[in-house]
């Protein structure tokens, strides 16, 4: 490897990885990638704060990416789900959408309102 190639590596880790300091005084690395989604992130939070040791623990196990992005991944196909699901309950379709597209928009976010709720307690706050 050349020298400047060395340089941009360097650099490249240095950007990449951010320091959490643990529950026992020591700084661990957290390569954790800000790419999970919004739920993800919004389970992170949670977890940082309120179970700071669980959090601690995968950091160090290099468990927490992969951790997090099954949590978004899980979260988004279930909102996707309970969407679709009541949607189909109502009998809200493509049909309404055409003939009455306001009361189609406001019942796909009573829809969405409620698959976040639900969401957010089975996967973010638990």
């Amino acid at each position: 490897m050349t020298e400047g190639m060395q340089g941009q590596t360097a650099q490249a880790e240095t950007e990449e990885i951010t320091y959490y300091t643990g529950t026992d005084g020591k700084e661990y690395p957290d390569k954790t990638p800000k790419e999970y989604g919004p739920f993800g992130q919004e389970h992170l939070r949670y977890l940082m704060k309120n179970d700071p040791e669980s959090y601690q623990d995968m950091v160090v196990k290099g468990t927490l990416t992969q951790y997090l992005n099954e949590v978004a991944e899980s979260a988004e196909e279930d909102m996707e789900r309970l969407i679709r699901a009541q949607a189909a309950q109502d009998g809200t379709d493509e049909n309404l959408k055409r003939t009455d597209p306001m009361k189609w928009v406001g019942l796909m976010n009573n829809y969405r309102h409620c698959a976040l709720e639900i969401v957010r307690r089975d996967w973010i706050y638990c």
